[in-house]
């Protein structure tokens, strides 16, 4: 079977089409470069959304310390009498 193709310079080119396999002269087939590029743009799509998430997530207010309170020996916590809460 063949098929006429007009080239971007305006000349008819006539090809032959066949079926089936084999016919690729590229290093893959069509259908696995669209997948592979599907996939990417997937994962890129998902990548986004999740730094998008974790930017706008809020961090709990830290419980002030109150006055007199235990301070750990490198200031980052103070005791609450249960456990060990941040300073910030």
């Amino acid at each position: 079977m063949l098929a006429t193709i007009l080239l971007a310079c305006g000349e008819p080119s006539t090809w032959g089409v066949t079926g089936g396999t084999g016919g690729s002269s590229g290093l893959l087939s069509p259908m696995v470069a669209r997948g592979i590029a599907a996939a990417i743009v997937s994962a890129g799509i998902i990548v986004l959304a999740a730094i998008v998430a974790l930017s706008r997530r809020n961090d709990p207010i830290p419980t002030p310390v109150p006055a007199g309170a235990t301070l750990s020996p490198d200031g980052y916590y103070w005791w609450d009498g249960r456990g060990w809460r941040p300073v910030r």
